[in-house]
């Protein structure tokens, strides 16, 4: 019969195995602490201005948020602590919300700096799908671990119990890794994370073996590495056969993106749909609905000339920069539609937006970008069944606007959401309070044009010539005229001499060698190819479709412009864009004449797309 010692150290030895995250040692185990007030008690936090990486890595967990949601009770935030509890290189989720992370884990993550971000948002990413599936195994096998440590057999009715019995099942355990690696690697890839910094399809690559490797020999309590089940060979080669499949998966998320950023929102849309399918996240049904949103806008303006309302909201961007020419053609492409069918394309798409806002806000109810797009889609509905009397969508786009305020007091889409909130209210002739949003949207960031557009227009309404002229002379100043764009180039943008419309047999060999995956959008299929230089090639029939650079890429546009370049740099050598997207973090300005649409984050390129 195996003696209690040595069982314990089975279960640490499965759990080095299976837990790729956690690492033990010898030393004793303090009970561990399910809430985070124990944690910033008990341990000192990393501060964010104290390492780097520590900054990175709320940044990082930031932006798998942004793609992975919440749970409707739980909020998911980080805590870093300076050391290593127990020491043990954690992650490990915590019952109410919070991930804690310690700086050893950091350090094995950037032994490489170059894989260091995307194998610190793989780590990350593990734990949200642990957490976001209410599933805190490793913390409540660390409550039994320290119990039999103790010397304190757990009583067979009490949870820890059914822990230690069900943690000691290497297929449960196993399986519950593997979903998590799965929507761990999910999440980092959406996120804009190369999943090929875990494992790779030459086994170049494998991180679980270089976590563990990380972990030293003494850490290892005795237990040799080739007898552990499943090893980290294994655990990655399980993994590779996953990726293989989610590479396909997010590179169609990827095109629905490049496609929303060039304006060709119904094949954006189809992309979105079909990865609906396959992950319906916040994020994705999210930006399917947005793509509604914006053919619905498209429909409207072909069928009435005109935008739905003369107040400026977040979403309303101009239509006519690149209305979809099969979409507004009509089936047939014999020429535009009648209006009869656009006033019916944009009653659908604008309903299906709603519905599809509604249902990212079933994922995650304090998604504020959804709140703020639905709350927009909600108003222009509301104005097409007129003013007088009850307007639900009207009423309902105030409540769903002001819950939003409530709940998330200040967020980057705040100033947005009060001057949603203030055009909701003027319709409503509620004035008085739809001038007070405004002018907190105005004060909340000065720059933000769309209120002072709508308090000169208000202001004019109610004779208030002084006003009026003042507002609209701030609107000028932020938002002045385009300026003459400059010279049209005598060539194309390129990427290396590389242009839209090329064959990919014409790909300058020192680009390096691609991993190539293939996309299905509807019934069209697309390759996409990453190359080490910071390029990707959207190809269909062996032509060049779209062209994406971005970190890594040391190149430059047609008009200078290189990864990092400012926003005035923009603005000086492309002038003002046809068309500006609103990201979810920053923006993306098009120029249809150019071809191209440049990603902005923090008021720095990011990336651009020619298409």
């Amino acid at each position: 019969m195996m003696r209690r010692g040595q069982r314990i150290t089975g279960l640490r030895g499965s759990l080095i195995a299976l837990g790729i995250l956690i690492g033990w040692t010898a030393v004793g185990l303090a009970q561990p602490r399910e809430h985070i007030g124990d944690w910033r008690t008990q341990y000192q936090e990393l501060a964010r201005t104290a390492d780097p990486r520590a900054d990175k890595a709320h940044s990082i967990f930031k932006r798998l948020l942004q793609v992975a949601g919440t749970r409707p009770d739980v909020v998911p935030q980080l805590f870093i602590t300076a050391s290593d509890p127990w020491d043990i290189m954690l992650p490990v989720a915590l019952s109410d919300g919070w991930i804690i992370l310690s700086k050893g884990a950091l350090d094995i993550c950037y032994r490489d700096p170059a894989r260091g971000d995307d194998r610190l948002a793989f780590v990350l990413a593990h734990e949200l799908a642990h957490l976001l599936n209410d599933d805190i195994w490793h913390l409540r096998f660390l409550q039994a671990l320290a119990a039999l440590q103790q010397g304190r057999a757990p009583a067979p009715d009490s949870p820890a119990f059914a822990v230690r019995r069900s943690a000691s099942d290497t297929e449960a355990v196993l399986a519950r890794e593997l979903r998590a690696d799965e929507r761990g690697i999910m999440y980092a890839t959406m996120a804009g994370f190369n999943p090929r910094a875990i494992v790779t399809e030459d086994h170049g690559v494998n991180f679980f073996a270089d976590w563990l490797r990380a972990l030293g020999p003494r850490r290892l309590d005795g237990i040799s590495v080739d007898r552990l089940r499943p090893t980290p060979q294994e655990r990655a080669e399980t993994l590779r056969t996953h990726l293989r499949r989610v590479a396909d998966n997010t590179a169609v998320f990827q095109v629905g993106l490049w496609f929303y950023d060039a304006g060709d929102y119904p094949r954006a849309l189809q992309a979105f749909a079909d990865f609906r399918v396959l992950f319906p996240s916040r994020e994705v049904s999210h930006n399917l609905a947005t793509s509604h949103h914006q053919l619905a806008l498209q429909a409207y303006q072909a069928w009435q000339g005109a935008l739905p309302l003369p107040l400026h909201l977040s979403l309303t961007i101009d239509p006519l920069t690149r209305a979809s020419r099969i979409y507004l053609e009509g089936p047939t492409r014999g020429g535009a539609a009648k209006p009869s069918t656009h006033a019916e394309h944009f009653r659908q798409h604008l309903d299906e937006a709603i519905t599809l806002y509604r249902e990212a806000l079933a994922h995650d109810e304090a998604y504020t970008p959804a709140a703020l797009n639905l709350g927009d889609a909600l108003i222009v509905r509301g104005l097409q069944a007129g003013t007088d009397g009850l307007n639900d969508d009207l009423y309902e786009a105030v409540t769903m606007l002001t819950r939003a305020l409530k709940r998330a007091p200040m967020t980057p889409d705040t100033p947005a959401i009060h001057n949603s909130l203030g055009v909701a209210l003027f319709y409503l002739k509620q004035w008085e309070n739809a001038t007070e949003h405004l002018g907190r949207a105005r004060t909340l960031v000065p720059t933000y044009a769309a209120p002072a557009f709508n308090l000169a227009y208000l202001a004019r309404l109610a004779h208030r010539d002084a006003d009026a002229q003042r507002y609209w002379s701030e609107y000028q100043r932020i938002a002045p005229p385009p300026p003459e764009l400059p010279a049209p180039s005598q060539h194309p943008e390129s990427v290396m001499g590389l242009t839209i419309g090329r064959l990919d047999t014409n790909v300058p060999p020192q680009w390096g060698a691609p991993v190539k995956s293939t996309v299905r959008v509807g019934k069209e299929t697309y390759t996409m190819a990453t190359y080490p230089t910071g390029v990707r090639l959207l190809v269909q029939d062996g032509e060049i479709r779209m062209l994406l650079v971005r970190e890594g890429y040391e190149g430059a546009s047609s008009q200078g412009l290189k990864i990092g370049s400012v926003v005035h740099e923009v603005l000086a050598r492309y002038g003002s864009p046809t068309r500006q997207v609103e990201l979810t973090q920053g923006h993306s300005w098009g120029y249809e004449a150019q071809r191209i649409a440049f990603q902005l984050r923090d008021g720095k390129v990011i990336s651009w797309l020619l298409f």
